[in-house]
């Protein structure tokens, strides 16, 4: 990071900066490109997501994929710091117990579940309601010696697992060499990401489950056009939802930093 840059900014995909059916509308491109270059040199700027790196630079566009700092993927369980190259941080014994719970989770032939998704590290099962498979698979992983070495989470898109004690919270905390973190995303699998972040934003689309939680953590709820500085006991929510949100959100922060 530069001498300059004082925070690292975490931002989800799925329902964030990717609007249902994995779209970032064309019209969108430039104004979210325009939005994070000029945060360059306030904040290093970081993809937050339970995808692979491959499935990152398939699904964001290159001029906003340029202006992109590096990735935390896989729900914090590997990170990318130059874009190119991905950095397993699980230990060989969580990846063979990730490999071996895959392989019996495929044998189950789930109907709810469109694809396995390529992973590296984690599990992550495509499905059309995520909240409630997570539901089924949390019951079926309990009745094997696994759960306990597991965390089970969900997106708007999928389920996934992946060993205790990662999160993308912590993984860009690895990366972040001492500077403040900044969570932008929307889904339960970026809970760390909004109960731990410094400061933590989310577009209009958060989840309700996830609302009610930071609620309880301690985050006032706070509309972001309320909003003129940062808090660090706050989430500030965006008018419109996904894209259009983060849109609002790097607004105001190239007002604020």
């Amino acid at each position: 990071m530069g001498t300059k840059t004082k925070y690292i900014l975490g931002l989800d995909l799925h329902g964030t900066l990717l609007e249902p059916g994995e779209i970032l509308r064309q019209e969108m491109v430039e104004p979210i490109k325009s939005s994070l270059a000029n945060l360059n040199n306030r904040a290093s700027r970081f993809i937050c997501t339970g995808n692979d790196l491959s499935f990152v630079c398939r699904k964001i566009p290159s001029p906003i994929l340029a202006e992109i700092d590096g990735h935390i993927l896989e729900t914090g369980c590997s990170v990318s710091r130059d874009n190119k190259t991905e950095e397993i941080l699980t230990t060989v014994a969580e990846q063979n117990l990730i490999r071996e719970l895959d392989c019996l989770l495929r044998q189950q032939r789930f109907t709810e579940i469109n694809y396995f998704a390529h992973r590296l590290t984690t599990i992550s099962m495509f499905c059309d309601q995520p909240q409630n498979f997570w539901q089924k698979i949390t019951e079926f992983v309990k009745t094997t010696p696994y759960f306990p070495l597991v965390h089970i989470t969900y997106s708007s898109v999928a389920v996934d697992i992946l060993p205790s004690g990662y999160d993308k919270h912590k993984g860009l905390s690895l990366v972040a060499d001492g500077h403040q973190t900044i969570g932008i995303a929307d889904s339960m699998n970026d809970r760390s990401l909004l109960e731990n972040s410094d400061f933590a934003f989310a577009p209009a689309n958060l989840s309700p489950e996830l609302l009610l939680i930071l609620q309880k953590s301690g985050r006032q709820i706070i509309p972001l056009v309320q909003a003129n500085q940062l808090s660090s006991n706050a989430v500030f929510i965006a008018t419109q939802p996904e894209t259009a949100g983060v849109k609002e959100i790097l607004d105001f922060l190239n007002r604020v930093i």
